[in-house]
C-alpha cells in the first residue's frame, strides 16, 4: 500500500498489534508522518499536529514527542474523544488490536479513504493505496464520474475510483470484525450566533485567534503566497512578527506577477505589503499552463479535478522548493470563513432582527444597488422551498454552456432548495473535506515536498466566525467588513480599502486554455457524457471562441475522458 504512492515518503515505518497492521512513509525523515505503538494501543499520523505540546502537557506525554506518540497518550486516557480535540491538517489512524478508528481533521484538508472486503478493512491516505492493499486493480466508477461533472455527488464519500470510499473530515470511523461505523465527532452547526461578543470583544478575540492560527504551523522554513488582496497580507503581517520573535528575521514573500497582463498584476500592491514589513520578496512570471500532463495528473488525483490548473500549484510549488522552503502560508479560505454573506437579509427578518435587517439594506443601498436588488432581498424572507426550486428549473445559471442538459442542472439545483429559514444556516455551513479540488492541491504539494497551510482555515478561527452574531459577522454590505475593521493598523489602510478588481480571466485565456487538447480527449473512447450534445460541443471547440466559463466545462468534460481512457 505504502509503495503506491511514493510521492508520499521515502521512509516508510510498519507497527502491528493484535489483528491491525499500520504503516506510514515519511519524506526525508522530516517528521510529519509518524508511527508509535506500545502494549495497548498503535497510531499511525500523517500530517500537522498544530497543539503537539499543549496536548502533551494534557496527557502526560513528551512535549518534543512526534505527533503520534501524542495522539496515542491522548487515546490512552480519553479514546476517542481525542479526534476532536487535535488541531492541525492531518490524517489518523489508531488500533487496539481489535478496533480500527480512522479520522481527519475537522475541515478534511488532509486526505483518508477506505475499503471493506469481508472482515478486512483497508486504510490509506489515497484512493490508489486503498485498491493496492485490497489487491484490486483500479477502473473508474463511470457513474460517480458522471456525478462529479454535474455536481450532483450528493453522497461525498463515493470516489471516482470504483470499491473505494472517502472518509470525510469531522467524522471517525470505526471497524471492528463484523461492524464498520462512521460517525461525526464534530458539530459546527451547534456553534453558530453562539456566542455573546460585542463588536470590540469580538474584534480582540479575533485578533488573538488569527495570531494563534498564524503562529501555529510556523517551521522556520516557511514562505507567504503574497497577492495584493485582503487575504495573505495579514497573514504575512502576523507571521512576520512571530519569525521576528522566534527566528530574529523576516518571514519571505513568494509571488506570482503578471507583467504582461496589467488587470491579472498586483505587483504595486504586494512591493508596498513586502516594503512596509521589510520582507524578502520573491517573484516569478507563471508560464503557459497547458493540458500536456492531463492524465499524469487524472493517475495522481485518482479522478478528474476542477479546477483552474494543477499545473500552477506545481510551478509555485516548484519555486518554493527550489528557493529552499517547505511549507507554503496562504490566504485560501478567507472567504468561506469571513465573507459567505448570501441570505442574510432573509435571515434577520426570520429571527426578528429588523434592526440589523434595516442596517444591511441602508448599506447596499449606499453600495449602490437598485431597489429591485433590495426587494429581491426582502421577497426571498417569504419565498417557500417549492418557489425557490421551481425558480431554479426554469432559470438554470446563465453562465451554462449550451450544450450541456440544461434540465438536468436545474433538477440538480431544485433537490437542494431549502425553506427560507434555513437557507443562510446552510450557507454558513458548507461541506468540506469531500472535495476533489482539494484532494488534488494536497497531491500536488505532496509531489512536490511542500506542506500547504491555510491560517483562515485554522479550526479555533473557524469555531469563532461560526459563533459570532450574523450582525457582528456582517457589520455592513462591503466583502469581508469584520475583518477589514478587525485588521485596520496591522495590514495597509492602501490594501483594506481597496477599490480596484484584479481579473484572471485574460491571462488563463492566453496562458492554459488548450483547445487542441480538449477537442484530442474528446475524440478519444466510446465514454459518452449524458446530457451532453457532442455535436454541438465539436463546433464551439473547432471556432475556438468560447467563452471562458463554457471552456471551463470543455476542459473538465475532457478530464472525464482523459479519466477513463486511461483503462481503455
Amino acid at each position: 500500500m505504502l509503495a503506491a504512492a511514493p510521492h508520499r515518503g521515502n521512509l516508510t515505518t510498519v507497527a502491528s498489534i493484535g489483528g491491525c497492521t499500520l504503516g506510514v512513509s515519511d519524506l526525508d525523515a522530516r517528521g510529519e508522518a509518524t508511527l508509535a505503538a506500545d502494549e495497548a494501543y498503535a497510531v499511525a499520523f500523517a500530517g500537522a499536529l498544530d497543539n503537539a505540546q499543549e496536548l502533551a502537557g494534557r496527557f502526560s506525554a513528551d512535549p518534543t514527542a512526534p505527533a503520534a506518540e501524542v495522539v496515542l497518550a491522548a487515546f490512552k486516557t480519553i479514546g476517542t474523544k481525542a479526534a476532536a480535540l487535535l488541531r492541525g491538517t492531518f490524517a489518523c489512524a489508531a488500533s487496539d488490536g481489535t478496533t480500527l478508528w480512522a479520522f481527519r481533521d475537522h475541515l478534511g484538508l488532509e486526505t483518508l479513504f477506505h475499503r471493506e472486503d469481508d472482515d478486512i478493512v483497508y486504510l490509506a491516505s489515497e484512493a490508489k493505496q486503498v485498491l493496492a492493499g485490497a489487491g484490486v486493480s483500479p477502473e473508474p466508477d463511470l457513474d460517480a464520474v458522471d456525478a462529479l461533472f454535474y455536481g450532483e455527488l450528493d453522497d461525498p464519500t463515493v470516489c471516482a475510483l470504483r470499491g473505494v470510499r472517502r472518509l470525510v473530515g469531522a467524522t471517525l470511523l470505526a471497524a471492528e470484525v463484523g461492524s464498520l461505523d462512521v460517525s461525526p465527532y464534530w458539530d459546527p452547526a451547534s456553534l453558530l450566533e453562539s456566542a455573546s461578543l460585542t463588536t470590540e470583544e469580538a474584534t480582540e478575540r479575533f485578533r488573538e485567534l488569527f495570531a494563534q492560527a498564524v503562529a501555529r504551523p510556523l517551521t522556520g522554513r516557511d514562505v507567504v503566497s503574497l497577492s495584493g488582496g485582503i487575504d495573505s497580507p495579514p497573514i504575512a503581517a502576523y507571521a512576520n512578527r512571530e519569525y521576528a520573535r522566534r527566528w530574529k528575521r523576516p518571514i519571505p514573500a513568494l509571488s506570482a506577477v503578471y507583467p504582461s497582463f496589467p488587470e491579472s498584476d498586483e505587483s504595486g500592491y504586494i512591493e508596498l505589503v513586502a516594503e512596509r514589513l521589510g520582507l524578502p520578496l520573491h517573484t516569478y512570471e507563471p508560464g503557459p499552463q497547458r493540458l500536456d500532463r492531463l492524465q499524469f495528473w487524472l493517475r495522481l488525483f485518482d479522478g478528474p479535478w476542477s479546477t483552474w490548473s494543477p499545473e500552477g500549484t506545481a510551478e509555485r510549488c516548484a519555486q518554493a522548493q527550489a528557493l529552499g522552503f517547505t511549507t507554503i502560508l496562504s490566504g485560501e479560505f478567507a472567504e468561506q470563513v469571513s465573507a459567505v454573506r448570501a441570505h442574510l437579509v432573509s435571515h434577520l427578518l426570520w429571527r426578528a432582527h429588523l434592526q440589523g435587517a434595516i442596517v444591511q439594506l441602508r448599506s447596499q443601498r449606499a453600495a449602490g444597488l437598485g431597489r429591485r436588488r433590495l426587494l429581491s432581498e426582502l421577497r426571498e424572507a417569504v419565498t417557500p422551498r417549492r418557489v425557490q426550486a421551481r425558480g431554479f428549473r426554469r432559470h438554470p445559471p446563465v453562465f451554462l454552456p449550451p450544450w450541456i442538459d440544461l434540465a438536468r442542472i436545474g433538477e440538480r439545483d431544485a433537490r437542494h432548495a431549502l425553506p427560507a429559514r434555513r437557507r443562510w444556516t446552510s450557507a454558513q455551513l458548507p461541506f468540506f473535506g469531500a472535495d476533489p479540488v482539494g484532494e488534488a492541491d494536497v497531491y500536488s504539494h505532496a509531489l512536490h515536498g511542500i506542506r500547504a497551510r491555510r491560517p483562515w482555515a485554522d479550526i479555533d478561527l473557524w469555531e469563532f466566525f461560526l459563533s459570532l452574531p450574523a450582525e457582528v459577522k456582517f457589520p455592513d454590505y462591503r466583502m469581508k467588513g469584520f475583518a477589514r475593521n478587525a485588521l485596520r493598523g496591522d495590514v495597509a489602510d492602501e490594501i483594506l480599502d481597496r477599490r480596484d478588481k484584479t481579473y484572471m480571466d485574460g491571462w488563463f485565456e492566453v496562458m492554459a486554455v488548450d483547445y487542441p487538447a480538449v477537442r484530442h480527449w474528446l475524440s478519444k473512447g466510446d465514454v459518452r457524457v449524458k446530457g451532453v450534445d457532442y455535436e454541438r460541443l465539436r463546433e464551439e471547440l473547432e471556432r475556438e471562441r468560447m467563452p471562458l466559463a463554457h471552456y471551463l466545462w470543455a476542459r473538465d468534460l475532457a478530464g472525464v475522458h482523459a479519466f477513463v481512457d486511461l483503462w481503455s
